[in-house]
């Protein structure tokens, strides 16, 4: 016990003295972080610590301060295995290429206590020491397949194998970003179950729309009961050129087209919606040029049921203000876990934000003049004498 607090010691003091990084191991840096650190707070001063990474999900997504930076998740252990001593989060990595379990590495960056019990380093940089051999098995499968094989999984549980399918693509979560990743869904013809493409990698580039015929490989992982292929790449084979409908619709008719999605799916329509900022979620950020806030169509009755996710905008939004968002509509549900309650919203996910109809704004394509009606209960929308559901299905 006095050998560690001496070292304890020698490494505050070493710090303090600011002369040079401090080198760690994995256990070593835990401890520091966590005996010196309240939870929530990050270092001041500098470590390196090397170590094996014991896990991943093989994920590289960009930093978002505009240098697009390949980032990674992953922890490190003293030994090859699968202990998670010591967490790497979003640490940027050499170049574009994941980093795999077996891997020798050190980061270099701030220690921060983040819970009180998980030791980690935010944003750090990786300097690759020992690279593994990973020998892996691709399998060709359906999109039924491999959403059996998902459900089959435990909660956030990874395979090892990768899977490639073919699919049309039944919507779009989020669009292509600067790191040429983009989020969208595949539908299983057999059930109508949905397979989640999570930040697949573009190749060549080309934005994946509606449709569209695309190959996808990766590995399968179920997140919250929901079957998803994660780390990897996608390419689009053939352009489906599908027209989809853009709808304009107030925050009540937003939720109620939420509502009718099944939990966790996007909207194949995108939505235009009008409505108040209520409540601020994530205040404006300069940097990622976005915010978060609660919509609602009367102030003086907010309902807390439609969110505006991480919407793109350019200045801040203030409650009160009235407000356009565009993007398609997302049914979030997570379930109750560990004392906590289950959580159900209804969200345009990473849309745009206007201050004024965004009606004539370029790629925003309206749909012919409609009108919406009432029947039961349920709002239907009516055009060129036909009805139409919230979604976009014909019904009559």
């Amino acid at each position: 016990m006095k050998k560690f607090l001496f070292l304890c010691a020698a490494m505050v003091a070493a710090m303090s003295a600011n002369a040079a990084i401090t080198t760690m191991t994995c256990a070593q840096a835990k401890q520091y972080t966590l005996d010196n650190l309240q939870a929530g707070q990050t270092g001041t001063d500098s470590i390196a610590v090397t170590g094996y990474v014991t896990y991943t999900d093989g994920v590289v997504s960009s930093s978002k301060d505009g240098k697009n930076i390949p980032q990674q998740v992953f922890w490190l252990d003293d030994a090859k295995g699968a202990t998670k001593t010591f967490q790497a989060y979003w640490c940027n990595l050499p170049s574009n290429e994941a980093l795999n379990v077996g891997d020798k590495v050190t980061i270099k960056g701030f220690p921060m206590n983040y819970s009180g019990t998980t030791a980690e380093m935010k944003n750090g940089d990786t300097e690759i020491l020992e690279k593994v051999v990973v020998e892996r098995d691709t399998l060709e499968a359906t999109i039924c397949e491999v959403i059996e094989e998902g459900e089959a999984l435990n909660n956030q549980e990874i395979t090892n194998d990768y899977f490639i399918v073919e699919g049309i693509v039944s919507s779009v979560a989020s669009k292509m970003n600067d790191s040429k990743q983009e989020n969208f869904y595949l539908t299983c013809e057999d059930n109508e179950k949905q397979l989640y493409a999570y930040k697949a990698v573009m190749e060549d580039g080309v934005e994946a729309m509606v449709g569209d015929k695309v190959t996808l490989m990766g590995k399968i992982q179920n997140y919250n009961n929901v079957v998803e292929i994660i780390a990897g790449t996608a390419k689009v084979l053939e352009k489906g050129n599908v027209k989809i409908d853009t709808i304009k619709a107030t925050v009540a008719e937003a939720v109620a087209a939420g509502k009718a999605l099944e939990k966790g799916k996007t909207s194949v329509a995108v939505y235009i919606v009008e409505g108040y900022c209520d409540s601020i979620v994530y205040n404006f950020s300069e940097k990622n040029k976005n915010m978060s806030f609660y919509m609602c169509d009367d102030m003086a009755h907010p309902t807390y049921e439609f969110e505006a996710y991480k919407v793109s905008t350019d200045q801040d939004v203030t409650v009160g203000t009235k407000v356009y968002v565009v993007g398609n509509l997302y049914h979030y549900y997570k379930a109750a876990a560990e004392g906590k309650p289950e959580v159900e919203t209804i969200e345009i996910s990473e849309g745009k934000l206007y201050f004024a109809d965004p009606q004539g704004i370029e790629n925003i394509v309206l749909t012919e003049k409609a009108q919406k009606v009432v029947v039961d209960g349920v709002i239907y929308i009516v055009r060129d004498n036909k009805m139409f559901n919230l979604q976009g299905a014909q019904v009559r």
